[in-house]
């Protein structure tokens, strides 16, 4: 409180001089009414006077003060109490749409009584004008350097208030000695005591919910005023940073005129930062800490889609739990979570919430998104190599949900992946889980949602893992991430999948989409700006349900760098393939572009076309001229698929389209490759295996088969075996009553914990005169792997469609297909690597992985639709190395099952 007494002091006496030079000008007054008092002797009469005035002055503002005092308390107190974490929860009024933060640390309980947050001058005050300034918040990118540090700007909501209504009267705190920046210790707010004003900034919020003062932040180096982190001086020239514009949205927090305080907290997606009561109350932090979930709190702003994470320094305690789950209530704040033993990680943490809910974005549909964050597709999340993802995931709509984290191979994390069934229990509505894992290895993945086709609707978005340091020779100008996905005007689970699994579609057509979407844009609405830029990555993301796609930029090779998670040697090619969950990543050089489009250097066109084209061959249907019997009608009718997307390169920035014609024909471009098949065998990995690929030491045979049932639909089989589980709210039958069960509430990863020994799997024997093990299911569609065992798979498609497989937890070599067999010979001992391949129509694929990752782990078609009628498996890899990793199950593993089975009871969808 030093600065603040200082600057009062400063003001007494600079009132006292005032005071004093206006005696002096006014001295004869007073000496002309003392003659008077004295000739007259009216002495008693004033001093009568003069007793009963003062009594009024000292009794009548202390009456009102405490009347003020007892008003703001209630106004903050409300009907609330201190919860059973020592943490204080304010009264939530109907109408404030923004969520108090409400959590306060031991320093706040310390003062809450004496918070007089502008107390003095209640009465009608109003701010000048609200606009906002910007603040920029650190965000740590190399270890605890604070040269290895960029700033992250963010607008925060400010209200300005005429100087002279505001007094430096305690409780304020004090950050920095001769600054006059302050924080309200109650409401952490911000006051800014500038020569032109006064200046209120609303608390900031982390991820885990936890209150900090933009005075501190700045206090500790955590934020600046300035984007070059210079921290201010003793003279702060508000003019330079305030802006009387308004920020205008639901997430934004408002001033409330009556209290002269923000109504609510700035929300953001940054983890904790390591200010001096955080440290202190380090040892014994809760990090089950209420949360209010207010539904509004989470609707779209800026800070969501800004790649909003922050690196926390390393420090030598724990983190939070590895998950939790916790009733988020609309209305009500109740916590159920218990803290588990976590796991020891030495490098940084990138926390994340993201929020499921449905929002409609289109104008023109009436059908809801099933969302990240409010956002189509989901927020970007990034991180650097073995950095720690801590991403809290909220369910929010009514039914249950979960999230996959495609391609991480979850290694010692296997209760993480996200697999409903396999992994873990489904999300039920109004709870969450947290999600913590490495981000291991670097390269393109994406997440999405695994449970009802949700992400079809619209569950999906990127996630990127950086190399930390990378080499020069792998730099680039700018860099895309290009999402692309089906469209469809229909539900998905709930108008589109009963249709596919119907009697009356004994073909097995499958749903085909209504349109292509590339970072939920429609064709010809989506212009990439590359001016300035000459070296361009793409990183390009299947995550359609159903569609394969061609990719290719007229007038210029593409050179992948990237396919799934493996790192090639530049393969210069001017098309490729790209089947459903599949990643490449390519770049492609400007000064490269064919003559056709430039002219003595000058170009021609001020932009180019990236294609999208959708493979006719794959659709069960003449695509062209097909309406499905689910559509409705629509004006004008009949609306077709259009197979081709057109994206637009904008070479000036000006987002002007072509001024060719997308039907013109493309030159041929020299220097490159035709590749020979959709899984790019050609592409040399950039790091070689200096061993060599393991030689395979167990074989499996899988046939894929589409054939009707008995009740007259047209089921997918994996060795005979339609896969179903009573998880995916896809009964089981016969339910096994021994071994591997089919049940809601014990995923089968749990099941290994539990009876490691009592699966009922045969051990893997050889057969078929074949010289390898081959390794043997309960004839449910459960394979029991032995661990590090090197696995050969031999996927033989005898449907007429392609077949995009996944392996969650693994990597796999691509050894060779139908439509590349001299693979195999050609690249031996250095086949590619990726987690997904696709396998040729009426062909095949073998495959090669090393068991080394314990666990249970899905191996399915990504057709969503296939996926969903029971073309997938699951490996059991080594039950007993996964007890001997120390794996356990945790506490919040069982109270989310329980949380759901409370659910289903609830809405009897048992």
């Amino acid at each position: 409180m030093t600065d603040a007494g200082t600057n009062f002091e400063q003001q007494q006496s600079l009132l006292s001089a005032l005071g004093q030079q206006e005696c002096s000008i006014s001295s004869r007054w007073y000496q002309h009414i003392y003659s008077i008092l004295q000739t007259r002797n009216l002495w008693i009469i004033l001093l009568l006077v003069i007793t009963i005035t003062g009594i009024g002055m000292a009794f009548i503002p202390r009456y009102n003060q405490n009347r003020e005092v007892e008003r703001i308390d209630q106004d903050q107190r409300g009907s609330s109490k201190w919860n059973s974490n020592g943490n204080y929860a304010p009264k939530i009024y109907s109408s404030q749409k923004q969520s108090n933060s409400n959590y306060y640390n031991k320093q706040d309980r310390r003062h809450s009584p004496m918070s007089s947050f502008m107390r003095q001058k209640q009465k009608s005050n109003r701010p000048e004008s609200v606009g906002h300034m910007n603040i920029y918040i650190k965000k740590f990118i190399e270890d605890d350097d604070d040269d290895g540090a960029s700033l992250e700007r963010l607008r925060f909501p400010v209200a300005r208030y005429d100087r002279r209504q505001f007094h430096f009267k305690g409780p304020f705190t004090t950050f920095m000695p001769s600054i006059p920046i302050v924080a309200d210790p109650f409401t952490r707010q911000t006051l800014i005591y500038a020569s032109v004003g006064v200046y209120i900034l609303p608390p900031l919020v982390n991820s885990y919910g936890k209150l900090y003062s933009v005075a501190e932040l700045i206090a500790f180096g955590y934020a600046s005023l300035v984007s070059t982190g210079v921290p201010p001086n003793s003279f702060i020239d508000m003019r330079s940073y305030y802006r009387p514009i308004p920020i205008i949205g639901k997430n934004i927090p408002t001033i409330n005129t009556s209290t002269n305080r923000f109504t609510g907290s700035f929300h953001t997606n940054f983890g904790y930062f390591q200010t001096p009561d955080e440290i202190e109350d380090s040892n014994d932090r809760d990090y089950s800490d209420n949360y209010q979930n207010d539904r509004t709190d989470y609707r779209p702003s800026s800070y969501f889609y800004n790649r909003n994470h922050h690196r926390r320094r390393p420090s030598n305690r724990k983190g939070p739990s590895q998950t939790k789950t916790s009733s988020t209530q609309r209305s009500t704040t109740t916590s159920t979570s218990t803290i588990a033993t976590t796991r020891a990680y030495n490098d940084g943490e990138v926390h994340l919430t993201l929020i499921i809910d449905t929002f409609r974005p289109y104008s023109t549909s009436d059908k809801p998104i099933v969302s990240a964050n409010y956002s189509y597709p989901g927020p970007l999340i990034e991180a650097y190599e073995n950095d720690t993802l801590i991403i809290r995931v909220i369910n929010r709509l009514n039914v249950p949900s979960t999230m996959h984290w495609h391609g991480i191979r979850q290694i010692n994390t296997p209760d993480m992946d996200g697999a409903v069934g396999v992994t873990q229990c489904a999300i039920p509505p109004n709870h969450e889980l947290i999600y913590k894992f490495k981000a291991n290895p670097v390269g393109t993945f994406w997440y999405h949602g695994h449970l009802l086709e949700q992400y079809t609707d619209g569950l999906y978005g990127p996630l990127i893992i950086r190399q930390r340091d990378q080499p020069n020779t792998l730099s680039y100008d700018s860099e895309h991430i290009l999402m692309i996905a089906d469209w469809y005007n229909n539900r998905a689970h709930t108008e589109l999948l009963p249709w596919y699994i119907n009697s009356n579609n004994p073909d097995g057509v499958e749903p085909v989409p209504d349109a292509i979407v590339v970072n939920g844009k429609f064709t010809q609405s989506l212009f990439i700006s590359l001016s300035g830029s000459t070296k361009i990555l793409f990183r390009i993301i299947n995550s359609a349900s159903f569609s394969m796609y061609t990719v290719s930029v007229d007038g210029l090779p593409l050179h992948i760098v990237e396919v799934d998670s493996t790192t090639t040697s530049p393969y210069t090619v001017s098309t490729f393939n790209i089947n459903v969950a599949q990643r490449v990543s390519f770049y492609i050089d400007t000064n490269e572009l064919h003559p056709m489009y430039t002219l003595s250097n000058a170009s021609l066109t001020n932009s180019l076309f990236m294609r999208i084209q959708a493979m006719l061959s794959m659709y069960p249907v003449d695509i062209l001229n097909y309406i499905p019997p689910y559509e409705r009608q629509r004006y004008p009718y009949p609306t077709f698929f259009n197979p081709l997307y057109l994206l637009i390169l904008s070479l000036d920035s000006n987002n002007s389209t072509p001024t060719y014609s997308a039907s013109d024909a493309t030159p041929t471009v020299t220097n490159n490759t035709t590749t020979l098949d959709t899984n790019l065998l050609d592409a040399r990995p950039l790091h070689r295996n200096q061993n060599g690929i393991p030689v395979a030491t167990h074989y499996l045979n899988l046939v894929i088969v589409f054939d009707l049932g008995t009740d007259g639909v047209n089921h997918p089989y994996l060795n005979n075996v339609t896969y179903t589980s009573d998880a995916n709210y896809m009964h089981m039958r016969p339910n096994p009553k021994k071994g591997i069960t089919s049940d809601l509430y014990q995923p089968l990863l749990h099941q290994m914990a539990e009876k490691p020994n009592e699966l009922l799997i045969p051990l893997p024997r050889i057969e078929d005169n074949n010289q390898l093990p081959t390794i043997q299911s309960d004839k449910n569609g459960h394979y029991l792997v032995p661990y590090k065992a090197v696995v050969d798979i031999f996927l033989n498609n005898t449907d007429g469609g392609e077949h995009p497989f996944h392996l969650h937890g693994h990597n796999f070599w691509i050894i060779a297909t139908s439509d590349y067999p001299d693979a195999g010979n050609l690249y031996l001992n250095d086949y590619l690597q990726r987690d997904t391949v696709s396998i040729p129509a009426s062909g095949w694929a073998k495959i090669r992985f090393v068991a080394d990752n314990p666990g249970a782990w899905f191996f399915h078609c990504h057709i969503e639709w296939h996926m969903s009628a029971g073309l997938a498996l699951v490996f059991l890899v080594s039950p007993e190395q996964l007890l001997t990793n120390g794996y356990t199950i945790t506490p919040e593993q069982k109270q989310l099952c329980q949380a759901l089975k409370q659910f289903n009871t609830n809405n009897k969808m048992n």
